[in-house]
């Protein structure tokens, strides 16, 4: 019985990028408010065999505070 698979894709780069750039910010001004921001994942949808029906959605950024 053939099974696909589907995952969570994170774009791990951008989150560092951003968890440094946040830092980085409160360290130069420690009276800053904490921020956020949200990254929308991938979702990524492989078919039996390693085939890619290729259903997944594009990654955007929403900024929070």
């Amino acid at each position: 019985m053939p099974i696909g698979l589907t995952t969570v894709r994170q774009d791990a780069p951008l989150m560092a990028e951003y968890a440094v750039r946040f830092a980085v910010e409160r360290l130069e001004d420690p009276e800053r408010e904490p921020r956020e921001a949200v990254l929308d994942p991938k979702l990524w949808c492989e078919g039996p065999g390693g085939r890619r029906p290729g259903n997944w959605s594009d990654s955007s950024l929403r900024r929070g505070r």
